[in-house]
């Protein structure tokens, strides 16, 4: 964070206190008491299974420069410094309108990331590459809302040069807002698909929510673009100074990808017809995901070479196709989370896995709305045509991707759970050395915890898969 103090964070947010506030130093926020170091401000956010107001008096305790709160809060009564206690009407609206004074005083480029999948992913590819080069930093795991975008806005230090920060939205409006906030120099969107269809209206409501978060960029800054998912790629970033970049297979695409192979182990493609390039990270689609970090690193004039041999080292972040092996048994650990988009995707890098037997444990794709469905039943038929030997559901949605497997004839296994306790009580007594299992799902199913059944019943010490 960079230097500010109480008094002047109390002007940003326009905030009540029932003495004068002290000059002292804030040295970066927090919304979690448990984490509260000494000098930072502790927002009392109100979730929606703790209110951090009950938290406040043990945030002081622990050496907070200051709370700001909306209403009274627990362990604060008779404090001693009533002026470190600054109320305002909402702690969520006040995080963001300092995450956005911090941000209008940031020098870093920040680069912004959204999509309907490989947000993530890319996010930490392109904090990677830029790291061999540039002081910087990329947001903690997905801290993509209202509350983690601008946790990421004030984690930026006065000597940062880049900042990637990632934007998500399951309701309309919420990617421009976010935008917003984060005024990014550079905007990328990975892809759009059958992600969040039922609070956005469908595949055109997730094209115009996603491009949306072009409109927040600064002048003269970047759009990069996937010109396979757009109609009209060209048009989406404005006719201002900004500028768009695509990337893609299309062969119009100014970073084009092809020739794309994968294993459990790497993905190997071409990128504009003259770099070879080997990720040692499976999954076809992340060679897409590539393009795009390869886009924002030359904008930071980064030499080709030199992107491309920092990718050589990139590792995925937690619960992305993580390949693990316990006892005999290959597990790819795909849980953090799925849609119709990335369920295609993960039953391709299945099927290119081999293996003697190849399981796929499928749990509930959520925010589907009325498409739910339809999507479940197109995953059972592809399931079944794919070649896969097992196919497990779990959840009530995934019962129509096991029925519909079966009924579509393929010659494979298949069962269903009601839930991932049922889960993790006997579906690891269904797995045999040689095994090559992939497990994906929202993730509200909590699949992770069908990985870690798997991991106690057939190795209680992992072995690390190791790329060569």
């Amino acid at each position: 964070m960079i230097a500010m103090t109480l008094d002047e964070i109390a002007g940003v947010l326009g905030s009540r206190c029932a003495t004068e506030v002290p000059p002292i130093s804030v040295t970066g926020v927090s919304t979690d008491s448990r984490t509260v170091r000494r000098g930072d401000l502790f927002f009392a956010i109100v979730g929606d299974r703790f209110d951090g107001h009950d938290f406040a008096g043990r945030a002081m305790d622990s050496g907070a420069a200051g709370c700001v709160v909306c209403r009274e809060a627990g362990g604060l009564e008779g404090t001693s410094a009533p002026g470190r206690i600054l109320r305002v009407a909402n702690t969520i609206d006040a995080l963001g309108r300092l995450a956005a004074f911090h941000r209008s005083h940031t020098v870093a480029e920040v680069v912004a990331v959204t999509g309907s999948n490989g947000k993530t992913t890319t996010k930490c590819m392109i904090e990677h590459v830029l790291s061999t080069r540039f002081r910087g930093r990329g947001s903690i795991k997905s801290f993509n809302n209202n509350i983690g975008l601008p946790l990421t806005l004030l984690s930026a230090e006065a000597g940062d040069e880049f900042l990637v920060v990632e934007i998500g939205s399951n309701a309309p409006g919420e990617v421009a807002a976010l935008g917003r906030l984060a005024s990014p120099d550079i905007a990328v969107i990975t892809s759009i698909g059958h992600a969040h269809v039922g609070g956005l209206g469908g595949l055109a409501g997730v094209q115009a929510e996603k491009v949306s978060l072009f409109g927040e960029v600064r002048p003269g800054g970047l759009c990069v673009v996937p010109i396979d998912d757009l109609d009209s790629p060209l048009s989406v970033a404005g006719g201002d100074s900004r500028r768009c970049i695509t990337f893609g297979q299309s062969e119009h695409a100014d970073i084009r990808v092809s020739a794309v192979t994968a294993d459990l182990d790497r993905v190997r493609f071409r990128l504009n017809d003259k770099h070879e390039v080997e990720l040692p990270i499976p999954g076809v689609h992340n060679a897409a995901n590539a393009a795009a970090a390869f886009a924002v690193c030359r904008r930071f004039r980064m030499e080709p070479e030199d992107i491309l041999a920092a990718l050589t080292t990139f590792q995925l972040p937690d619960m992305r196709l993580n390949k693990r092996q316990f006892g005999g048994i290959t597990v790819i650990d795909d849980s953090y989370n799925a849609n119709p988009t990335s369920m295609a995707a993960a039953v391709e890098t299945l099927v290119r896995a081999g293996g003697e037997r190849r399981v796929f444990i499928g749990g509930d794709m959520l925010e589907l709305g009325a498409e739910s469905s339809f999507w479940h039943a197109q995953l059972g038929r592809q399931l079944s045509g794919a070649g896969i030997e097992l196919v497990v559901g779990v959840g009530p949605e995934a019962e129509i991707t096991v029925r519909s497997a079966i009924d579509a004839g393929g010659a494979l296994d298949a069962v269903h759970y009601v839930d991932v306790d049922r889960a993790c009580r006997e579906l690891p007594e269904r797995l045999r050395p040689g095994d090559t299992v992939l497990v994906k799902g929202s993730r509200v199913i909590g699949l992770d915890r069908v990985v870690e059944a798997i991991r106690d019943r057939h190795g209680a010490v992992e072995r690390q898969a190791v790329s060569h």
